[in-house]
C-alpha cells in the first residue's frame, strides 16, 4: 500500500495502483485497494493503473483507427465536424476548444486562443454497453447528451467496430472503480449503482501536432479540470500530460507500457467536498512529435443529483456546493469549452 508523509497536494511523482484484486470475491483485499485509492485520490487526484482488465491490443487498435482518421484530409474530417452534431459528437479541428477553467464556480478569464489540438468525440449509445441489449432504450435526455454520434464509415473502415469495443471495455471498468471509490468512502460498495445504468460517458481521440515553431510553446490544452466522476486516459509514448501539485510545480506523468491514467473529476470531488482531489492538468507537447490520446469521461446517469455526502460535511467543512443535476453540470461546462453550443439542448420540432 502507497503511503504519505506530506501534506495533501505535495506530491512529486504520480503513483501507480494494481488493480489485479479490484473484482477479487475477498471483501477484504478489496478494502485493501480501497484504502491505497482513498490515500491516492486525497493526496494526489492522479493515478496509473495495471491489470487494469482491458486488453492491450484492443487498446492499440484504437489508437491504429485515431491514427488512420487523423491523417484523412481537412475535407473528410470535415464531413464529421461536431457543429453538425447537437450533442458535441464529431470532430473539431485545432483551436476549436477552450480550457474550461479550474475553479468550479468562477468563470474563466482571459480567453486562449484555443487548444492545440483536434480531436473526435463520441458518447453514450445503448451498442456501446455490455450491460443493454438492442431491445433497450435510452432515457429521457433531457440535457442533450446522449447518442447520435457521428462515425466516419468507409472513410475508417472497422473504426466504430473497434471504438464501440473498446468504450464497452472501459464502461465495465469504470463500473468496477466506482465501487472500490464507494468502499473507499466507507459507503456501501453498491451505492452508486443505481446511478451508472446509462452512465454519462464520453470518449475522445485527440492529436497533438508537434510544435510548429522551435521554442514558441503553445499549450496542448491548456491548464484545466475535468467534469464528471473520473477520467481513464490511453497515452501514447510520447509524454505531455503534467499535473500541478501543492507547491505549484508541473509534474509531469510521463506514459507507462500496460498502464492507464486515471484522474478524479469535478463531480466526484464536490460529492466528497472534495476530499477527494479533481487536480489541474495541462497538456504541452514539447517533443517535436505528433502525439495521440484517448480519453475516457466517465459520470453517473445525466438525471442523478449530485450532493455532498454527509460523512464529509463538519462544521469546519460546510459543503462546497449545493446539490445539482449531473447532466445540468456537465452541459454547463460543455458549453463552456465547445464555443457555438448553448446552455440548453435545441428544441426540435
Amino acid at each position: 500500500m502507497s503511503s504519505y508523509s506530506l501534506q495533501p497536494g505535495e506530491f512529486d511523482q504520480i503513483p501507480i495502483i494494481d488493480l489485479s484484486t479490484l473484482r477479487s470475491p475477498l471483501l477484504k483485499e478489496r478494502q485493501q485497494l480501497a484504502r491505497e485509492i482513498f490515500n491516492t485520490c486525497t493526496q494526489v487526484g492522479f493515478f496509473y493503473i495495471k491489470n487494469h482488465g482491458i486488453a492491450e491490443d484492443l487498446i492499440a487498435s484504437l489508437h491504429e483507427m485515431a491514427h488512420r482518421f487523423f491523417t484523412l484530409s481537412d475535407k473528410q474530417k470535415l464531413d464529421y465536424y461536431i457543429g453538425k452534431s447537437k450533442k458535441y459528437r464529431g470532430f473539431m479541428p485545432l483551436y476549436s476548444e477552450q480550457p474550461t477553467g479550474t475553479d468550479l464556480d468562477t468563470p474563466k478569464s482571459d480567453p486562449s486562443p484555443g487548444a492545440f489540438s483536434e480531436s473526435f468525440d463520441i458518447g453514450y449509445e445503448i451498442a456501446a454497453d455490455s450491460q443493454r441489449t438492442q431491445n433497450d432504450v435510452l432515457p429521457p435526455d433531457t440535457y442533450g447528451l446522449y447518442g447520435d454520434n457521428q462515425w466516419p464509415g468507409e472513410d475508417v473502415p472497422g473504426f466504430r467496430e473497434v471504438y464501440l469495443r473498446y468504450f464497452a471495455e472501459a464502461l465495465t471498468l469504470c463500473r468496477a472503480l466506482i465501487r472500490i471509490f464507494a468502499l473507499a468512502l466507507d459507503l456501501p460498495e453498491d451505492f452508486f449503482d443505481p446511478m451508472v445504468t446509462y452512465p454519462g460517458a464520453t470518449s475522445r481521440m485527440l492529436h497533438y501536432p508537434p510544435q510548429p515553431v522551435a521554442n514558441e510553446v503553445r499549450i496542448g490544452l491548456g491548464e484545466h479540470t475535468d467534469y464528471e466522476c473520473f477520467t481513464i486516459l490511453s497515452q501514447d509514448q510520447v509524454p505531455a500530460l503534467q499535473v500541478l501539485n501543492a507547491r505549484q510545480e508541473w509534474i509531469l506523468a510521463p506514459p507507462i507500457p500496460g498502464t492507464l491514467v486515471v484522474n478524479i473529476s469535478d463531480c466526484l470531488s464536490i460529492w466528497t467536498n472534495k476530499l477527494f482531489k479533481s487536480t489541474i492538468h495541462r497538456v504541452t507537447n514539447l517533443t517535436g512529435q505528433e502525439r495521440y490520446t484517448i480519453p475516457f469521461f466517465f459520470g453517473v446517469d445525466y438525471d442523478t443529483t449530485v450532493s455532498v455526502l454527509p460523512s464529509c460535511i463538519s462544521e469546519d467543512r460546510p459543503a462546497c456546493k449545493q446539490p445539482f443535476k449531473a447532466g445540468q453540470w456537465v452541459r454547463h461546462q460543455l458549453t463552456t469549452a465547445y464555443v457555438g453550443y448553448g446552455p440548453e439542448p435545441s428544441v426540435e420540432n
